[in-house]
């Protein structure tokens, strides 16, 4: 496998593929409009930049996890990004165990990252009173994003997206750090591919036991 979607195919039929298919359409969604956002008010990271995930640890839902795990597994097939999370039960403060240190890319899980990834430092937020504003990440020190915007037209906000995502989530919404919850859902998917008996190792077609 080499895409979230030939992912989703992999585990139809199953909660937890139903589960990656919903959550990677609405990843799809935020990705066209953060990115008209972002085009519209000149919002932009620096090159190369990746300080964020230096300096946090992201919270996470059941879903969000689910589809990094399967990543991980059946896209990376990297053991030693899976030693890492690991590793990383209990760290709170970050980096985060995802990051690469040696890649101007930095994020070994980019196309399946986190919706608090896709959006840090690149969508606005309500203030107190409810109104959209943007500010400058702290970390951008190139400046390549205004300092701030107080928005009088209708702009797509970061809790607008959070809600989305704890609506599709089957443990109401419910996040833990990203250690924690990806390295749970790593075991769940294991025990479901060796039930459905990836890679076509089904010669008699006999049926595939659907399980969450």
């Amino acid at each position: 496998m080499d895409s979230i979607a030939q992912l989703c195919s992999a585990f139809g039929g199953t909660y937890a593929g139903q589960s990656m298919t919903d959550l990677f359409s609405l990843y799809t969604d935020i990705e066209q409009k953060s990115n008209a956002f972002c085009s519209e008010y000149a919002i932009a990271c620096g090159p190369g930049c990746g300080t964020c995930c230096e300096h946090f640890m992201p919270d996470i839902t059941a879903s969000e996890a689910r589809l990094v795990a399967a990543y991980l597994l059946f896209i990376k097939k990297d053991a030693s990004l899976i030693e890492s999370v690991r590793q990383n039960m209990g760290n709170q403060q970050g980096p985060c165990p995802l990051y690469r240190f040696d890649s101007p890319f930095h994020c070994s899980v980019y196309a399946a990252r986190p919706l608090i990834c896709r959006l840090f430092g690149a969508c606005a937020n309500q203030d107190k009173n409810g109104a959209a504003v943007f500010r400058r990440c702290k970390y951008n020190a190139e400046k390549t994003m205004p300092e701030h915007i107080a928005f009088t037209a209708d702009v797509p906000v970061m809790q607008d997206y959070s809600y989305a995502l704890r609506s599709l989530d089957d443990q109401e919404g419910e996040v833990g750090f990203l250690p924690e919850k990806v390295s749970s859902m790593l075991d769940q998917l294991q025990f479901l591919a060796s039930m459905l008996e990836f890679d076509d190792s089904n010669p008699d077609d006999t049926p595939n036991p659907l399980a969450s």
